[in-house]
């Protein structure tokens, strides 16, 4: 049986809506996990390209954090008023930026080609969720996980197919230079128009306290990627270095917590309308603090592994439900800019993750930091009950 309720004021449901935006959505989110995942295999070959020793490939990827943060803060409202133009401008702008990073040849070329890159990246991170809020007002489905799973899943096989390509030596301009046609080729599945919200007096009011919602579920974001990161940077080195993994399964710890994701995301996707978005973040943080325990008490590889997936699965439904909430507690011709400040809020989690993970590791070594993050994924676990229960405003068949 299929459940409905009234969209927004000003957005009607479409009355035979097309599939076709979803598709859009989903192949704009894989793309832009094709890029990420691929740059990161790329990165030894361009380090060698522009010359850049340790230090100065860190500080020209510090261009990435330069470019993103203030291009969130400023292009929310924008995408507010571009509206249905938001996305297909930033998907073209990103793929444009996206091709210098094959063709410069020193580390201050490098950076400042990623403060491009990451301001591109930052107002498609935008663009993107303010488009699926628009989907879920103008549908009436719950898209929010569905989307987000294209991205973890492109990331394994991007990287994968970018060291495949590094193998058999074809020219780092020329991978780059696919990946950018890739992301500019997801430009005409997202032109469709959808329903723009009215501005009407008897619009519905702002929720009350909503600035301090926003502010919540920003820090909330920020753990989650806090622990997303760490896993993603830190896993193939502790199967090494600390349980004596071989690489070839050392390497496999990224993928396995990527694939989780992927996985937790659709059955997360399921579940939107079965459970509330505080229950959903307050079992993210469960699984984390669950999996992550496994990982530090692990004296096997394989044990640890388990553990990423368990986090991993768990954790899946974490930064989809922020932006679903976010998306909840706004009106529709705001969506843009409240997404934008949870956004920045949330990226502040990927900032302080390797440097705290970093020291944390140097201090007390690597089983350490998993500790902490366990703890991290306990804090999310009680303090996602301090949200309030929402009603969607959309439900899922």
């Amino acid at each position: 049986m299929k459940e409905t309720t009234s969209s927004p004021e000003g957005v009607p449901p479409a009355t035979s809506p097309s599939r076709w935006p979803i598709v859009g959505i989903v192949l704009a989110y894989a793309a832009w996990g094709v890029f990420w995942g691929a740059w990161g295999a790329l990165l030894p070959a361009v380090k060698e390209a522009t010359g850049s020793g340790e230090r100065e490939l860190g500080l020209a990827l510090l261009g990435v954090a330069v470019g993103a943060m203030p291009a969130m803060l400023l292009f929310g409202p924008w995408v507010d008023r571009l509206r249905n133009r938001a996305l297909p401008l930033t998907l073209a702008a990103f793929a444009v930026a996206v091709v210098p990073l094959g063709l410069v040849t020193s580390p201050w070329a490098l950076g400042i080609a990623l403060v491009f890159v990451g301001a591109t990246s930052g107002a498609l991170d935008i663009a993107l969720n303010a488009r699926i809020a628009s989907l879920e007002a103008a549908m009436g489905h719950k898209l929010f996980n569905m989307a987000h799973a294209a991205f973890p899943i492109a990331v394994v096989f991007a990287s994968t197919g970018a060291g495949l390509g590094r193998q058999l030596a074809l020219p780092v301009p020329l991978l780059i230079s696919v990946m950018a046609l890739l992301v500019f080729l997801t430009v005409p599945a997202n032109l469709a128009r959808l329903p723009v919200p009215a501005h009407k007096d008897s619009a519905p009011k702002e929720r009350p306290h909503g600035a301090s919602l926003l502010l919540s579920l920003g820090l909330l974001g920020a753990a989650v990627h806090l622990v997303e990161n760490a896993v993603e940077q830190w896993s193939a080195l502790y199967l090494e270095t600390v349980l004596g993994a071989p690489p070839v399964l050392g390497g496999t710890g990224p993928a396995v917590y990527m694939g989780s994701l992927f996985c937790g995301r659709l059955v997360a996707q399921k579940l939107a309308t079965r459970i509330d978005g505080r229950t959903q973040l307050s079992l993210a943080g469960v699984s984390a603090a669950a999996g992550l325990l496994l990982v530090l008490t692990a004296t096997q590889p394989v044990v640890a592994l388990v553990g990423f997936a368990v986090a991993g699965l768990g954790m899946a439904g974490g930064v989809p439900t922020v932006f679903s909430m976010t998306t909840e507690i706004t009106e529709p011709s705001a969506h843009g800019a409240a997404i934008a400040r949870v956004t920045l809020l949330a990226y502040l989690g990927y900032l302080i993750s390797p440097p705290l993970c970093g020291a944390i590791a140097h201090l007390w070594g690597l089983r350490a930091t998993w500790g902490m993050l366990a703890g991290a994924g306990a804090v999310l676990a009680v303090a996602a009950f301090a949200l309030p229960r929402l009603q969607p405003r959309v439900v899922a068949s």
